[in-house]
């Protein structure tokens, strides 16, 4: 594997979009008089290579952590714009042959690409000349929405315009953010000041395989913050991991089944099999959550060794909800147990969800069970 980086470094004065806070970098300790190094820092949400959140241009548009992180990650589709020059517009034309942002063949789900345009503007970073960089006019910030994507990153200051329009500049580029507001209105990430995508033309060109990993800082309420950008590139002809099948609702039923059936049958063995070794449990009878199948299994041994026993068990209200290759399984779970040695049995009513996915092996284990009580009586 080859790591390329693809962040401007950050320094004091370096280059910011005109008007965000300058950065400044000094010495806030040092070894010599305080027995450690420690630097100040003092910089904007979007100073260097940055990940814009839909919040900044919206106050009612998702902040950065809202976002989930698994969109900051994955396979990259790479457009070559520098055809638009500088000042120019990145028409729809010029994406016109980017792929759609996801596969979706034969129910197999892959991970969503990431967009990356390369402008040729990397090579003006510090110079008066990156601010007339290329900007994506809205027919292409509509087309990249259109196909899929949710975070499109490019090694320009902004998608958008940032030098002063010609006299001949039409209106959708002349004023405001028209491409921040597509992308961002349709829920898209944008990474702004990326360097260094030259060197992924080769690799993909190959047929290298080549993912970009682009997580933000973790600032709550965020309107954006530096990113660490980094591509991985796997040498060409490597073997790829076939994409995860969708579950299908009569497996994730027979899963569920056999959890149910074990759990009335207070087999233990059959029953922790249905879960996952790392799988999470809520009961509203515990204090605590239980953090692990180990846990749950120590409890439930535990009633067994005091003559628990379940009397029966009855399933209904059943609901399955498909999401991709993970599911959620819902059901009201009546039961009469027996939890000690008395003959008196205790009823319980109780709204039971497990979520479900597929191991490495094949087998569909689930990863999270919660209780919820409907009703108890004796």
């Amino acid at each position: 594997m080859t790591w390329i980086d693809l962040s401007v470094p950050l320094r004091t004065a370096m280059p910011v979009y005109p008007g965000d806070p300058e950065v400044d970098i000094s010495r806030a300790l040092t070894v010599a008089t305080d027995g450690a190094n420690v630097l100040r820092l003092s910089i904007g949400s979007h100073s260097g290579t940055h990940v814009d959140a839909p919040f900044h241009v919206n106050d009612a548009w998702e902040v950065l952590d809202a976002l989930p992180m698994a969109r900051f990650s994955g396979p990259v589709e790479l457009a070559d714009v520098r055809g638009a020059g500088p000042g120019g517009r990145i028409t729809a034309a010029l994406l016109a042959g980017i792929s759609r942002a996801s596969d979706d063949t034969d129910g197999a789900a892959a991970p969503d690409r990431i967009l990356l345009l390369h402008t040729g503007f990397a090579e003006h970073w510090g110079t008066p000349a990156y601010l007339d960089h290329p900007w994506l006019d809205a027919d292409a910030a509509r087309l990249i929405v259109d196909r899929g994507y949710r975070v499109v990153g490019l090694d320009a200051l902004s998608v958008d315009r940032s030098s002063a329009p010609g006299p001949d500049s039409e209106e959708d580029g002349a004023q405001g953010f028209p491409a921040h507001q597509i992308l961002a209105g349709q829920g898209c990430a944008i990474v702004e000041n990326l360097t260094g995508l030259d060197r992924l033309s080769e690799p993909l060109h190959d047929g290298a395989g080549v993912e970009v990993f682009l997580f933000p800082m973790n600032i709550p309420g965020a309107d954006g913050a530096p990113i660490r950008a980094m591509a991985r590139v796997a040498p060409a002809g490597t073997p790829k991991a076939p994409p995860q099948r969708a579950l299908r609702r009569d497996e994730v039923q027979e899963a569920a089944d056999r959890l149910v059936a074990a759990f009335s049958a207070t087999d233990t063995e059959t029953y922790f099999s249905c879960f996952s070794p790392l799988a999470t449990f809520v009961f509203p009878t515990e204090e605590t959550v239980l953090g692990s199948r180990r846990e749950y299994r120590e409890l439930w041994e535990g009633w067994v060794r005091t003559g628990w026993k379940v009397l029966d068990c009855r399933s209904s209200e059943q609901e399955i909800q498909l999401l991709g290759t993970t599911a959620i399984f819902t059901h009201r779970v009546q039961t009469r147990l027996r939890p000690g040695r008395l003959d008196d049995a205790v009823t319980s009513d109780e709204r039971e969800t497990i979520v479900f996915t597929k191991a490495e092996g094949g087998e569909l284990l689930a990863v999270h069970e919660h209780l919820s009580p409907v009703a108890a009586a004796n």
